[in-house]
C-alpha cells in the first residue's frame, strides 16, 4: 500500500471535517462522557472547545481519533463515518490527525530532528522527503537551529514546538491540540498561539481543549462550551484579534 493510500483515511473536500450527530457517549448507566451532542466543525476553522474537567472534552478528542466509540449516534471526521471504519484502518486515521499535547510526549533518547522525522517514518516517507522537510518544519516552528538537541535540553516552550513540528510535519487536514500550553508560562503560551494560527491560516482545521480562558478572549474565535457532556455554548467570534 502506497505512502498516499495510506494518508487518504481524511477524504478531501471543502464540507465539514467535523460532524457530531446526536453523539452520546456512556462508560456506565451512571458516567455519561457525552449526552446528544450534535455539531459540525467546517474544514480551517480554528475552534476551541472549553469546559471544567469532567465536560466530555476528552471524550470528545477520543472520538475523534477513535479511541472509543460513540454508543449513540455518528461521528463523521473527514467525510469518514467513524463507526464504519475497520479497525485495520484505524491506525491510518490516527496518522492523518494532528495531535499536540499537554505533556510534549516526546522521545528522550532522541534528537529534535529524529523526533519530527519519526512521524514521516511511520507513514512510509522515503529518506529523501525525511531530509527536505524536518529542516522546513523545524524552520516554521522557530527551531532551525536546535535540530540536534536532546529534549532535555530544550525549554518547555521549545519543546512543545518539536511536538507541534512533528504534529504538523505531515501537513494533516486536521490539528488537535490537547491543553497545549497547560505547562508553559503566559509569555511562551502566546508564541505557542501564534504558531498554532500560523498552521490554520494554512488551511488546517484546527481544534483546541484548553482551560485558559484569557487565551480564548484574546484570540476572539470560535468557542464549544461543554458541560456535563452538552453543549452549553457554540459562539463564532467575528475575526481574529489578536495574541500579542
Amino acid at each position: 500500500m502506497g505512502r498516499s493510500e495510506r494518508l487518504s483515511e481524511l477524504r478531501p473536500g471543502d464540507g465539514p471535517m467535523v460532524i457530531f450527530d446526536g453523539v452520546t457517549m456512556e462508560y456506565a448507566p451512571d458516567a455519561v462522557g457525552l449526552d446528544d451532542l450534535t455539531l459540525s466543525i467546517e474544514s480551517g476553522e480554528f475552534v476551541f472547545m472549553v469546559g471544567p474537567s469532567g465536560s466530555g472534552k476528552s471524550t470528545f478528542i477520543k472520538l475523534l481519533i477513535r479511541e472509543i466509540e460513540a454508543t449513540k449516534g455518528t461521528v463523521t471526521v473527514g467525510g469518514r463515518n467513524l463507526a464504519g471504519m475497520r479497525r485495520n484502518r484505524v491506525p491510518y486515521l490516527r496518522r492523518a490527525i494532528g495531535c499536540v499535547f499537554q505533556d510534549y510526549a516526546l522521545l528522550p533518547g532522541r534528537s529534535v530532528s529524529d523526533n519530527v522525522a519519526y512521524a514521516l517514518q511511520v507513514t512510509g516517507e522515503s529518506p529523501r522527503g525525511i531530509r527536505r522537510k524536518v529542516p522546513e518544519i523545524l524552520g516554521l516552528v522557530g527551531l532551525a537551529e536546535m535540530s540536534d538537541r536532546l529534549p532535555d535540553e530544550l525549554s518547555g516552550g521549545e519543546q512543545q514546538r518539536v511536538s507541534i513540528a512533528r504534529a504538523f510535519v505531515n501537513h494533516p487536514r486536521l490539528l488537535i491540540a490537547d491543553e497545549p500550553t497547560g505547562n508553559l508560562d503566559p509569555d511562551t503560551s502566546i508564541g505557542i498561539m501564534q504558531l498554532l494560527y500560523r498552521i490554520n491560516r494554512t488551511g488546517t482545521t484546527v481544534i483546541m481543549a484548553t482551560h485558559d480562558r484569557e487565551m480564548v478572549d484574546k484570540m476572539q474565535m470560535r468557542v464549544i462550551a461543554l458541560e456535563h457532556g452538552r453543549l452549553v455554548r457554540d459562539q463564532r467570534q467575528a475575526r481574529y484579534a489578536s495574541v500579542e
